[in-house]
């Protein structure tokens, strides 16, 4: 049998619009098929790069402009340049939220991506207006205050063209320790979408009670929790929401 190509395997699979979330049925077929980034992190992000990686082929024409906010390691950058899309990074490469901060050995080991060392706002002289196809996101916009997330939404309306894609994925604290901010910041971000709260009420029921869904793991908090004692940091419930607009 032949193997499939990751662009045929997901180019023309469809992926769901609007909000969703993690899946175990998703992550199983992103363990079998994009094993590399379904295993890279030991954490929820390898439900979440796999299903940018497929939401991106199934939804952008491969050639089209990308903008990933927030980056970190850009292992889903990588990926789709090789494929074919031009991807551009802007990521403060500051430490903030335990990012990384050697942008200059990224910039050396990723040379097919455009590495912009700042946070992403209006006031990118490096970016065009209206030049960018879509503007995504993996386990970012959680960690943003207020200001912060308005600059993200401004910054993409000067970037991207018209009709331009928003694609993100969210960590979501379900249950435990910071659910109330995490869903007053989830609110706040779907406004900006005219998502109504009901309508985000209703997944993240159907998210909780579902025997698929796919939750951050007892050894992957442990790992999350590093050196703090778990009576400091005990185990909450954690999804993936997943946007595409």
């Amino acid at each position: 049998m032949i193997e499939m190509s990751i662009q045929e395997r997901y180019s023309n699979k469809p992926v769901a619009h609007g909000l969703s979330y993690a899946t175990v049925a998703d992550f199983v077929d992103s363990y079998e098929n994009l094993h590399s980034l379904a295993t890279a992190a030991a954490d929820l992000k390898d439900v979440q790069r796999p299903w940018m990686l497929k939401a991106i082929l199934s939804t952008i024409q491969i050639g089209a402009n990308l903008c990933e906010i927030g980056a970190g390691e850009p292992l889903v950058a990588a990926m789709l340049a090789k494929i074919g899309y031009r991807v551009t990074i802007v990521d403060p490469y500051d430490g903030s939220g335990n990012g990384p901060k050697a942008v200059n050995i990224f910039r050396t080991a990723y040379p097919n991506i455009r590495i912009i060392d700042k946070q992403f706002s209006t006031n990118l002289f490096e970016l065009t207006p209206g030049e960018l196809d879509a503007v995504y996101s993996i386990s970012v916009l959680e960690h943003l205050d207020v200001a912060a997330l308005k600059n993200v939404i401004d910054g993409s309306k000067k970037f991207l063209r018209k009709g331009g894609r928003h694609i993100h994925a969210i960590d979501f604290v379900a249950a435990g320790a910071g659910t109330e901010h995490h869903r007053q910041m989830l609110d706040i971000f779907f406004s900006y979408f005219n998502i109504p709260k009901n309508e985000v009420d209703a997944l993240l029921e159907k998210a909780m009670s579902g025997t698929e869904t796919y939750f951050l793991s007892a050894e992957s908090h442990n790992r999350w929790r590093g050196s703090i004692p778990y009576e400091s940091f005990p185990m909450r419930k954690v999804i993936s929401v997943q946007f595409i607009h």
